[in-house]
């Protein structure tokens, strides 16, 4: 951040991570339509123009909270802030299984559906090329397809296997799959998304390993 610009001080950097730190934690516990800037300036000790005066507006505030949330599952994940293609490399082996992986994300986002209510709300407004909400998810979505291209790419080097599709296709898949699944967890919470993302996974895995699944 440019000296001079929106918290560029180190008080400044301290007081906006407090305010990103206030209304993750807000909107986990009382879900995002239940999350109000009154809640969240009250939770910092500022006025509600006080918060936005290190944001240049409430979308804005809002997207850099799903970009904390983001920072807080790579260092779950990943044990890094920074995010790379090769973070997972280590781990991958024989006995890795990428199901489990997407078990343990769907089973955290069940845990918080306040932030899964959060990305659904702010996906809508990515369609406008305007918003701060377009830059985040085209950024997003294009380094998820790149990190599971990648993993798919070493996924196979590892089994020695030759599959049917390119990983891009599996990528993009990937994304729709775990995209539909929460929209319909919001609109139906007794659905146990952990298991549909798990079975869903599992039959892209047996067709993809079957030659089912081909690109056209």
């Amino acid at each position: 951040m440019a000296k001079g610009s929106r918290g560029s001080y180190p008080k400044g950097i301290a007081k906006r991570k407090e305010i990103l730190d206030a209304a993750l934690h807000i909107i986990s516990v009382d879900g995002f339509n239940h999350t109000t800037l009154a809640k969240i300036s009250q939770a910092v000790n500022i006025s509600e123009a006080g918060v936005l005066h290190y944001f240049h507006s409430l979308d804005d505030l809002l997207v850099e909270v799903l970009k904390e949330r983001d920072i807080q599952d790579m260092v779950n994940f990943g044990k890094t802030e920074v995010p790379s293609v090769d973070m997972f490399d280590e781990e991958i082996d024989k006995d890795w299984n990428p199901v489990r992986v997407i078990s343990a994300i769907t089973k955290k986002n069940t845990l918080t559906p306040g932030l899964v209510e959060l990305y659904a709300h702010m996906s809508v407004k990515a369609s406008d090329h305007g918003s701060p909400a377009y830059a985040y998810f085209n950024e997003r979505g294009s380094f998820e397809r790149q990190l599971v291209g990648h993993l798919v790419d070493r996924y196979a080097e590892v089994h020695e296997s030759r599959p049917t599709v390119s990983s891009e296709h599996v990528a993009r898949i990937t994304q729709a799959i775990l995209d539909g699944l929460q929209i319909q967890w919001l609109i139906d919470n007794s659905l146990d998304m952990e298991k549909l993302a798990s079975e869903a996974f599992d039959m892209l895995s047996d067709s993809l390993k079957s030659g089912k699944i081909t690109e056209g």
